[in-house]
């Protein structure tokens, strides 16, 4: 099961940022400061089928406690902007 908690997976990024010497590209509030949303929190989406314009199913993005603590965030899951180009 997924876990989100903004304040687990800031600190788990830290941890594996400095634990690894990877550069701690994601936001340090976790604060997307393309979107405003949270990187960390769960935010569920509809999937449009493109063809009727209907709802099809559903979908959630964000970064989980256990994402955040084994590998490097270099983007927002929610809006898909790079924080590495700048």
């Amino acid at each position: 099961m997924a876990i989100y908690d903004v304040l687990a997976a800031r600190t788990a990024q830290a941890k594996y940022c400095k634990e690894t010497g990877a550069p701690h590209f994601a936001p340090e509030s976790g604060k997307c400061w393309s979107c405003g949303k949270n990187i960390y929190s769960a935010i569920e989406h509809g999937q449009k089928d493109w063809n009727t314009r209907g709802i099809i199913g559903k979908f959630t993005t964000g970064i989980t406690v256990e994402k955040a603590g084994s590998r490097l965030v270099t983007g927002c899951p929610h809006c898909n902007r790079s924080y590495c180009d700048y």
